[in-house]
């Protein structure tokens, strides 16, 4: 996973490493006068579409990953509010429980932040620090205590016919985690990556040698440009396929946290209004 400005400096130094070869590659040329290949367009043309296939393949699995995990993540934000707003509905709860289950809420989207980038800051969970400090999986801790909250409800006789409409949306709360995991701990290929990247390394060696005997000097900013967009493509591509952290090109879970947080507070922590008879 890399920061966008980490991206930028990357993409400097390697296309200025490019530049500085294909000038040297073009002084040469020109002082040994070399002559132009009569292929030199087809081969071109065949190193171009080869990249061009391996490049449209890695730019759409990446964002395929980045927006499979928007979309898990929009579900989520979804069950929990239907969670707040099923429960306000249908289980008659005191002050204290609703605000036990509003933290609940809010601590599992915040489990579940904390766990696809890595971390344990059970600190981050409010009224859970203590109880979640030395637990393995937090996101599971969390979704195990709303669902002791349903089966206490279930006992009591005051969650009965009704319970299957808050399961539902329970249940969804570790499915959507077991995605997000699959997500995180399934990489790219190794194989394919280095097949793309020894593309690209071939396509930096050869062009030099094509534009400096057809056009001379002038193939220097064209061939600037177009290495530009490849190395870029890639290093982008590398950024986005990893959506789980704090950089810029990854989603922004603390805003979906803070809005999951804002919207169970306002639902559960507020009085219910009274049925008119």
């Amino acid at each position: 996973m890399l920061p966008s400005l980490h991206i930028s400096k990357l993409l400097s130094a390697w296309v200025a490493v490019a530049m500085i070869y294909a000038a040297a590659v073009t002084l040469f040329a020109r002082w040994k006068a070399l002559p132009s290949w009569e292929s030199s367009n087809s081969i071109l043309t065949v190193l171009s579409a080869w990249l061009g296939v391996l490049l449209v393949f890695r730019i759409n699995s990446a964002n395929d990953r980045w927006w499979e995990a928007r979309k898990l993540w929009g579900q989520l934000i979804n069950d929990l509010r239907n969670l707040a707003l099923k429960t306000r509905a249908h289980v008659d709860l005191s002050v204290e429980e609703r605000h036990r289950f509003a933290r609940l809420l809010s601590a599992f989207a915040n489990a579940l932040r904390l766990h696809l980038g890595g971390q344990h800051a059970s600190a981050e969970l409010p009224g859970l620090e203590v109880e979640a400090k030395h637990i393995p999986h937090l996101p599971g801790y969390v979704a195990e205590l709303i669902h002791r909250m349903f089966a206490d409800w279930h006992r009591q006789g005051r969650l009965t016919d009704t319970l299957w409409i808050l399961d539902v949306h329970a249940r969804a709360l570790m499915d959507i985690c077991g995605s997000c995991e699959r997500i995180r701990n399934t990489p790219v290929p190794t194989s394919y990556l280095a097949l793309l990247r020894g593309a690209i390394a071939v396509n930096v060696l050869v062009s030099p040698w094509i534009t400096a005997t057809t056009i001379g000097w002038w193939g220097l900013p064209v061939f600037g440009v177009g290495i530009s967009f490849l190395i870029g493509i890639e290093l982008t591509a590398e950024a986005i396929e990893e959506p789980f952290g704090d950089d810029g090109d990854d989603l922004p879970l603390r805003t979906y946290c803070k809005t999951i947080e804002t919207f169970v507070t306002a639902f559960l922590e507020e009085p219910a209004p009274e049925t008119q008879s």
